[in-house]
């Protein structure tokens, strides 16, 4: 009896799950959401250069200072 309650309640979850997941979607839709990538952020060029390639933007840097100085 224990065994088959607990099934019950898994498959329960499940649709719930299911259910909200759809749910999301569609309010997603609805609000015009663009889906999500891993893409996403950071948004602008000037901090996914800082964030992904740190080196190059303290090169950057660097190199600007050296104009700037001269």
């Amino acid at each position: 009896m224990n065994e088959r309650r607990g099934l019950e309640l898994l498959e329960q979850r499940s649709a719930l799950c299911r259910k909200l997941q759809a749910q999301r979607a569609v309010i997603a839709q609805q609000l015009g959401a663009a889906p999500v990538t891993g893409r996403d952020f950071p948004r602008s060029q000037t901090m996914r250069l800082l964030a992904h390639r740190p080196l190059q933007a303290l090169r950057l840097l660097v190199g600007l200072i050296g104009l700037v100085r001269r």
